[in-house]
């Protein structure tokens, strides 16, 4: 491994300037926005690293309450680091200087922490740095797992001129999926923006009761103020589906970053099942996102079967992400 004298890890905010770093990253997720992270309960730490006086990399980690695990958080899909934009290096450099970052990281983590949890954005594609701390001793190690979510491509949407039924997008999603789309405009279904978080989360605890899940108790006042917080922030879009009656079936909630749309929440009322709002809501939501400029939507995980396969139908590509895990 690398001698990484000049590379130093700082105790930051996440203010403004964490923000603007954030949205500049090519590696980072909306997950690490300031907007995103105050309005959870968590015990939060962020760090700059800097080589020399230069910051060249974010971590962000939420940690228990004795300050001594990195724990991870219920509502956090990613968190760890993200990498600024080396714009004067090659690629060659650009992966080299990722790998250093990625080693200084990952001992850093290992001896300050007695447990680390971390889960990384899709766009952290190489972990080999954590995978060789201890590699040639018998001290701890850290241990990875894969995981996965859709990146569904909607540049096309933005194209007036263009069927859905042409779309590259519809031709590659399932049967029931297309069947499920043309139904809804079959049926009627009205897809429109709105700014109704009480809506949402009246339909979202519906959800889980009809299921017999009980939530954690402080989830929905965490939810709420975290959705206040990014719709005043223009870091959401909620989209509802209704029948011809006009009764909301289905409601989704995007979180968005640059060009990336990432899909943050949704909820169905079981009720109105038949009335095709499911698929709606999100095809139709499509195209409204691409209208804002975004070119691809993360579905944001497809790692249970149910919600796995639905996700998939949509017709888009299969994208692995990592989680590590280190105890010392």
């Amino acid at each position: 491994m690398s001698k990484l004298t000049k590379y130093k890890m700082v105790s930051t905010k996440l203010d403004a300037k964490w923000d603007n770093y954030v949205r500049e990253s090519k590696t980072s997720t909306p997950f690490l926005l300031s907007t995103y992270v105050v309005a959870l309960d968590g015990n939060f730490r962020a760090y700059y690293c800097l080589k020399g006086n230069e910051i060249i990399a974010g971590l962000l980690i939420a940690v228990d309450d004795s300050g001594c695990n990195v724990v991870g958080h219920e509502l956090m899909v990613h968190d760890g680091l993200f990498y600024v934009n080396f714009s004067a290096l090659n690629q060659s450099q650009t992966l080299s200087e990722e790998h250093k970052i990625s080693q200084f990281i990952a001992e850093f983590l290992a001896g300050n922490y007695k447990s680390i949890t971390l889960s990384f954005s899709p766009k952290i594609v190489d972990i080999r740095a954590f995978q060789w701390v201890n590699y040639h001793n018998n001290l701890p190690k850290y241990s990875e797992s894969i995981r996965y979510t859709s990146y569904v491509n909607i540049a096309e949407f933005a194209d007036e001129s263009i069927d859905f039924k042409d779309y590259k997008l519809y031709k590659n999603a399932s049967v029931s999926r297309r069947q499920e789309i043309r139904y809804g405009y079959a049926k009627n279904v009205v897809v429109e923006y709105t700014d109704s978080i009480e809506e949402f989360l009246y339909l979202y605890e519906k959800t889980f009761e009809r299921q017999n899940i009980i939530l954690q108790q402080n989830l929905l006042p965490q939810m709420k103020v975290l959705l206040s917080n990014l719709h005043a922030s223009g870091d959401i879009k909620i989209y509802t589906a209704k029948n011809e009656n006009g009764n909301v079936g289905s409601i989704a909630i995007f979180l968005l970053l640059n060009d990336t749309a990432y899909y943050l929440f949704g909820a169905n009322d079981y009720s109105l099942r038949a009335e095709h709002t499911g698929t709606a809501v999100l095809w139709r939501a499509f195209k409204f996102l691409s209208k804002l400029g975004v070119t691809t939507i993360d579905l944001e995980g497809v790692n249970s079967p149910e919600r796995g396969w639905f996700k998939l139908s949509f017709g888009g590509a299969i994208v692995p992400y990592f989680n590590v895990n280190y105890v010392d």
